[in-house]
């Protein structure tokens, strides 16, 4: 398993995010204080992506995940979703190295998982 996120595509710049770090980023928060009941620790996933500038015309991201699958959402949605990269103290694994929660928690029970890269398009 990769533990860095590629984010590329229609962006002004191609970043990569390295999960593993942010368990010293004051910025980091506990799941449970947006999700009840989602036990670790996450990260708002916007600046990331404000970060990458993605392009004017940019209206979506590709989430590519090991094994092939691919979940596509609205940029506007992803902006506000937030990315859980520990669970019980430690990495997220194997189904990391996060998750992606969106931020009305429709998708709390089936986080989107397996993350290799994201494409804005």
């Amino acid at each position: 398993m990769n533990e860095i996120i590629q984010i590329q595509g229609n962006v002004k710049y191609q970043i990569h995010v390295d999960p593993s770090l942010w368990i010293f980023d004051d910025r980091r928060f506990e799941m449970s204080e947006r999700f009840p009941g989602v036990d670790g620790l996450g990260m708002e996933f916007g600046p990331f992506l404000k970060n990458a500038e993605p392009a004017e015309d940019a209206t979506k991201l590709v989430i590519h995940q090991r094994g092939g699958g691919r979940v596509i959402l609205p940029l506007e949605q992803v902006y506000t979703s937030v990315l859980q990269f520990a669970r019980a103290g430690k990495p997220i694994r194997p189904d990391g190295p996060a998750l992606l929660f969106l931020a009305d928690g429709s998708n709390r029970n089936r986080p989107v998982d397996s993350i290799e890269k994201m494409e804005v398009v």
